[in-house]
């Protein structure tokens, strides 16, 4: 009997996990990883998407951003805590490489709009510089 109850209790106990994590990700429609598609910075379209592949791996907690060129080779990253609390997405970069010296230890706000597959990405960094970019998911 001890052994049925301690059962139904660890079943409980992980259903109620796997439910907190399943709505934590419902919640936060971010969770995944993103591929950007498209971007325009200070209001000029980058040919960054061309030229490399750009990736965003987003968890509850943390992101990080990394690009690598058609070699396999990576030439920037950054990563970070974020938030994100309604459209008002907010990161602070802490960890990276390339031309991360822009964004470290610094807050930057943004909007973002989810549409099916697309993030929508758009704000300042604390440097004042525009930032319009569109992520779509990556499936699995």
């Amino acid at each position: 009997m001890v052994h049925l109850r301690l059962s139904c209790a660890v079943a409980m106990i992980l259903s109620l996990i796997a439910t907190s994590q399943t709505w934590a990700e419902e919640a936060n429609k971010l969770v995944g990883t993103w591929k950007l598609i498209s971007a325009k910075y200070a209001g000029t379209e980058s040919n960054l998407p061309q030229s490399a592949t750009t990736l965003k791996h987003v968890t509850p907690v943390q992101m990080i951003w990394l690009s690598y060129d058609k070699d396999g080779k990576m030439t920037r990253a950054g990563g970070g805590r974020y938030t994100l609390q309604g459209d008002d997405y907010t990161d602070t970069p802490e960890y990276g490489i390339g031309d991360f010296s822009v964004v470290k230890g610094q807050t930057h706000v943004f909007k973002c709009k989810i549409d099916g597959n697309k993030w929508y990405h758009t704000g300042k960094l604390a440097n004042g510089l525009t930032i319009d970019e569109v992520w779509e998911r990556v499936e699995k």
